[in-house]
């Protein structure tokens, strides 16, 4: 899928590819919520059509969305990276690795997982 922005269109990832790469990389097993993953996978095109053209906020907000749905059984932090990865990666970007790339990414992955459980611990 794909949505014009000037002279490049933005490519967007499916559910299924999203769930063959969780597969390949994480474990080899489907997600455990399809609906969800699905909803997931269509954040970055919905807020595209609302206006947000930034191919890097669209990757974390494609991130943010697998992690918080909880898609899969285990590794949701894991398939978003590799999802947004994916995404910057058709859109012609590539993420280069740092000395202080893994634990930065941890900690930014870890951060956007926070605010449910002190949500719910609330409730």
């Amino acid at each position: 899928m794909s949505f014009s922005r000037g002279s490049r269109a933005l490519r967007f990832l499916g559910a299924n590819q999203i769930a063959a790469l969780y597969e390949v990389h994480v474990l080899r097993r489907g997600p455990t919520q399809p609906t969800m993953l699905q909803s997931a996978a269509d954040s970055p095109l919905n807020n595209c059509h609302y206006g947000e053209k930034d191919v890097f906020r669209l990757a974390g907000i494609l991130a943010e969305r697998i992690i918080l749905n909880h898609s899969f059984s285990d590794g949701n932090k894991r398939a978003a990276f590799l999802a947004a990865d994916m995404f910057l990666k058709i859109n012609g970007f590539r993420l280069h690795k740092s000395q202080f790339a893994s634990d930065e990414v941890n900690e930014a992955m870890k951060s956007v997982a926070k605010p449910v459980a002190s949500i719910t611990s609330e409730i």
